[in-house]
């Protein structure tokens, strides 16, 4: 495990150094700014501007944007897109757009049109001559650009096929993008309401870390496990963690994970009154199966659908897999929401942000 631990890491390491180029000494691509005056950045959570050539979105490259970018989320009992994307001319990039939170540019230098010239005003002349010079250097994103607490991704080549085959090969990561920063904005507000009680009594009760914010309550507690929920007018955030013995690797075959998620969700997820109605799985969606870094571990992430044994109510669920080697425990840790008619992009997202904090006590750094 330890062997899987590092090839993985590194593995990670070598992707974003392919992926991201930090340009921090070139308001245009490269141009650092001071954010002590800005406005502060708005819009929704999951809307992306898009800054792009009207020839450019009408084309090869727009559709490969459109597939990556509104592709639908992944084991949604309905269709939602991934992101709400909105293309802006750059020409009407206007100071209603800059105020946006999350932006993304994306030029060709080879684009002689009025279009491509105007684009080209929101890149640095550096910064135009590294994409001239580097066929590998395809994108870089910056911080604050036009307004505080704002992500801007540029996306560039020296002519459309280079770009899209740039895109092509780094598409996860492009894809993902905005969902990180997402996730890392509910974490920093999340933060200012955190239950240290409740944080407090699952370190202590189960050795794990997990950033817990304001309006859930446990509704069970034992030593090996805890069960969460937030109960709102139209919506239930759950998240259930248990703690188990880790004996060895073949628990983190992907073969198993079904039957131990339903294993766990009949034991620990039941009615004390009905014993027979128990959290389960649907077995109409096929569960999506990955292995992620969650805070330096290896973990099994689980994407599906699921149900009481009743079949009263259903939805999404999130679930980890992971271990301590150092102190020989395995934990499941799944979230699942309730929201029956409602949008559940969102709401995932609650849940996939608060429990990415999840991280082992020894492992956290001041």
């Amino acid at each position: 495990m330890h062997l899987l631990k590092k090839l993985y890491n590194l593995f990670l390491i070598v992707l974003l150094s392919l992926f991201i180029f930090s340009c921090s000494n070139d308001k245009k691509a490269g141009e650092k700014s001071e954010n002590s005056t800005m406005q502060k950045a708005r819009g929704e959570s999951g809307e992306v501007i898009l800054v792009i050539p009207p020839s450019l979105w009408d084309g090869e490259l727009g559709n490969l944007l459109r597939e990556i970018l509104v592709s639908k989320v992944e084991v949604l009992p309905q269709d939602e897109a991934l992101y709400d994307l909105k293309p802006v001319d750059p020409s009407k990039f206007n100071s209603v757009f800059k105020a946006s939170q999350n932006l993304m540019f994306v030029a060709t230098l080879d684009n002689n049109k009025p279009e491509g010239k105007y684009m080209k005003k929101y890149f640095t002349e550096n910064s135009l001559n590294q994409i001239e010079q580097n066929p590998n250097l395809f994108s870089f994103n910056q911080e604050d650009v036009y307004a505080r607490g704002q992500e801007v991704l540029y996306l560039f080549g020296r002519n459309e096929k280079e770009l899209i085959k740039n895109i092509k090969a780094n598409r996860d990561g492009i894809k993902e993008f905005f969902n990180d920063k997402e996730a890392e904005r509910l974490i920093s507000k999340y933060k200012k309401t955190a239950q240290k009680g409740i944080m407090n009594y699952i370190e202590d009760s189960l050795n794990l870390e997990l950033m817990i914010p304001a309006g859930f309550d446990i509704a069970i507690k034992q030593d090996d496990f805890v069960w969460l929920r937030e109960l709102g007018n139209d919506e239930e955030f759950n998240i259930w963690i248990v703690k188990m013995p880790y004996t060895d690797e073949s628990i983190f075959d992907p073969a198993n994970i079904k039957s131990l998620r339903n294993e766990l969700g009949q034991k620990y997820i039941t009615d004390e009154d009905i014993p027979d109605l128990y959290l389960t799985s649907q077995d109409e969606v096929e569960f999506v199966i990955d292995t992620i870094n969650l805070n330096n571990n290896y973990t099994l992430r689980t994407r599906g659908l699921w149900k009481y044994s009743d079949n009263s109510r259903g939805g999404a669920f999130v679930g980890y897999l992971f271990a301590n080697e150092d102190s020989g425990d395995l934990y499941y840790m799944e979230g699942y929401l309730d929201a029956p008619g409602e949008s559940k992009r969102e709401s995932m997202r609650k849940l996939k942000a608060i429990m990415g904090t999840a991280k082992f006590p020894e492992s956290i750094e001041d």
